[in-house]
């Protein structure tokens, strides 16, 4: 079945901010069904899944708003989990043709966020997810994932990273970032070194 194009806007009547999904009159002919329905369906599942994500952030009170990146490493991977439930939901029926701006402006993260919480929730466990561990930090590492799956490391520095989160010994983000880099480089050395003796 084809999925049908759809486009969450935001705008002010007056005063008054309103949130709504906006289909192609001709897209709506290809919709099974009623389509009024279907898109108020869809509609709620979106904007259930924006106050499930508030909720998390925030707690119930939402005008009681904390910065987000203050916030535990395991809220940020529940809000994945919240996500990735509503994409796979969604995914047969409709495609949000402004995704990514969507999600940016409705749960008040930047793109890179967005995009790191959706990987994150995919390669780590939630047992993975420790509090202790600043989620900056997992966000790091993702991004030195390719890397250091190449040279049979994630998994272990993986670990490191949490046994230092639970020790207390985490060193600056900064300096974390480094270390991660350094890691791959000297690994990358001794595959050069044993790739040239074997020559």
């Amino acid at each position: 079945m084809k999925k049908i194009p759809v486009k969450i806007i935001e705008f002010l009547d007056g005063d008054k901010k309103i949130q709504e999904v906006m289909i192609d009159l001709v897209d709506t002919m290809e919709i099974e069904g009623d389509p009024v329905i279907k898109i108020e369906k869809f509609k709620k599942k979106y904007f259930d899944t924006v106050k499930k994500a508030g909720e998390l952030f925030y707690g119930t009170k939402l005008d009681e708003k904390k910065k987000y990146q203050y916030l535990p490493s395991s809220v940020y991977w529940n809000l994945g989990l919240l996500l990735q439930k509503f994409n796979k939901e969604i995914k047969n029926e409709f495609e949000i043709t402004n995704y990514t701006e969507a999600i940016s402006r409705d749960f008040g993260l930047s793109k890179d966020y967005h995009y790191d919480i959706s990987a994150i929730v995919q390669i780590f466990k939630k047992k993975e997810i420790l509090d202790s561990v600043p989620f900056s930090y997992y966000r790091a590492l993702k991004r030195k994932r390719s890397d250091l799956v190449k040279l049979g490391l994630f998994e272990k520095e993986k670990k490191r990273l949490n046994k230092m989160g639970k020790e207390n010994k985490l060193p600056g983000r900064e300096k974390y970032k480094i270390q991660i880099i350094d890691l791959i480089n000297s690994e990358k050395l001794k595959k050069e070194k044993k790739t040239t003796r074997g020559n």
